[in-house]
């Protein structure tokens, strides 16, 4: 196959269903399905089974995560593209069609970003679905304060992110990846286990001198759990890995030189979200400290081997994603 749809379920039945419709009914075909399913016990499995026989799945014993479980799906497969997807995202008919034709005209590619709306559930006793004109996606964007975010998320979708454009990376929520350079990258940190684990692939392939792309004209929709004002503490599980990994981020990918001249930035950031995160959850923030001194020298040591690998100046990237 040409393309490998990678999913990673996780007590995912509510939004599977729609997902799964919306691959069955798209104009391009040449794909098959891999879905990893992290122990699910709310009846995916089984729903899989009856009404998905052709679907390969692959269950495991407990729950690795989103980072793990993905890298677990990358090793399994040898498709040409590979494209992670939540099971919480519904695609338009020709979704795959225009984002593999998109790709396909950048051989150096390393991952693409569809544009991404979100949706909502109305009636749930009808199965009512609505699709809004509010952005999720166009991609993700660095600022010097080292905080990666969704292009455009929240605001309406006006036409502003309809140019196809290089980007610094891509949503993990439905992001499509060229395996091979995928492979020359490394996959995502099993370290992180869920959250960010996308940006801090997408700053490790800009750091070897890769690039990410937006197609536009590729459209889906995304039921966002919650909105990006309240997405860190929506539960201390977020809060933790949200907070830890943010670190983790920092040390593995940032110039020294770029960590140096924009430390204001990097500090008030990382204040903010420490002195919010106290606030809100101190035990949580306690723990999440705890973790990443746990895991400081193996991050070091994973930051060495990447900047040893890197082919990008801290200049030139500032000139890429801080001079505009």
């Amino acid at each position: 196959m040409k393309l490998t749809i990678q999913i990673v379920a996780y007590n995912s039945l509510k939004f599977l269903p729609g997902c799964l419709a919306s691959l069955k009914g798209q104009t391009f075909k040449d794909f098959d399905i891999l879905v990893v399913d992290n122990h699910s016990t709310d009846g995916t499995g089984e729903f899989l089974r009856e009404k998905y026989p052709g679907i390969y799945v692959f269950r495991n014993l407990k729950n690795l995560g989103f980072a793990r479980s993905h890298n677990q799906g990358f090793s399994l497969k040898k498709s040409e593209y590979v494209l992670v997807l939540n099971p919480d995202i519904v695609l338009e008919p020709d979704f795959l069609e225009k984002l593999i034709k998109g790709a396909d005209k950048k051989k150096k590619g390393f991952s693409f970003s569809p544009k991404l709306l979100k949706i909502k559930t109305g009636n749930e006793d009808l199965g009512e679905k609505i699709k809004t004109n509010i952005i999720d996606s166009t991609g993700l964007k660095i600022y010097p304060s080292g905080q990666v975010k969704d292009r455009g998320e929240g605001e309406e979708d006006k036409g502003q992110y309809d140019k196809k454009t290089e980007i610094f990376g891509v949503s993990g929520a439905c992001a499509l990846y060229q395996r091979d350079l995928l492979k020359k990258v490394g996959f995502f940190d099993d370290d992180f286990f869920a959250y960010k684990e996308d940006a801090d692939l997408a700053w490790r392939a800009q750091l070897f001198g890769f690039s990410s792309y937006y197609i536009p004209e590729a459209k889906a929709y995304h039921y966002r759990q919650a909105p990006k004002e309240r997405r860190l503490f929506q539960s201390q599980f977020v809060a933790f890995y949200s907070f830890r990994n943010g670190l983790f981020l920092l040390l593995k990918n940032v110039h020294w030189q770029n960590f140096f001249l924009y430390f204001p930035l990097i500090f008030a950031y990382q204040m903010t979200k420490k002195f919010y995160l106290l606030f809100k959850a101190p035990e949580t923030s306690f723990k999440a400290k705890l973790s990443f001194l746990q895991y400081l020298s193996a991050m070091y040591r994973k930051r060495e081997k990447i900047f040893k690998r890197a082919k990008i100046t801290a200049k030139q990237f500032r000139r890429k994603f801080f001079s505009h």
